[in-house]
């Protein structure tokens, strides 16, 4: 994080931990009102944004390490080799798995066309 106070690094990583402005003032300590101001500010925001998709980056990471093992419980599943108590729980957990990778590469391709967009447009000008 840039040229971030150790304050603002911790308070920023209290509000990626889900906490309140309130929790997170009082874990950075400061006053509510300076996460507040913090919050408007636009270099704090960055570095928000940059631990933001850090964390996110990280989570689509675990999520696509978990392919394999959804592949394998669904192969095992349809073959008859793994059936348990457990199968449907199983296979839905393997289900989300590949819904949500399916969706994150989505969201990837509308990024990709958005710019292309945007460059044919700066073309034509």
């Amino acid at each position: 994080m840039e040229t971030l106070t150790e304050k603002q690094q911790t308070a920023i990583l209290a509000l990626l931990s889900g906490k309140t402005r309130a929790q997170t003032a009082k874990e950075a300590g400061v006053a509510e009102s300076t996460i507040y101001e913090w919050l408007n500010d636009e270099k704090f925001r960055k570095g928000l944004k940059q631990s933001q998709n850090f964390v996110f980056d990280e989570a689509t990471a675990r999520l696509h390490g978990l392919l394999g093992a959804s592949v394998e419980t669904c192969a095992g599943i349809l073959s008859g080799e793994k059936i348990s108590s457990t199968s449907a729980l199983e296979l839905r957990a393997a289900s989300l798995v590949f819904g949500q990778v399916s969706r994150l590469r989505e969201l990837d391709l509308e990024d990709k066309i958005r710019e292309l967009e945007k460059r044919f447009e700066n073309e034509k000008r």
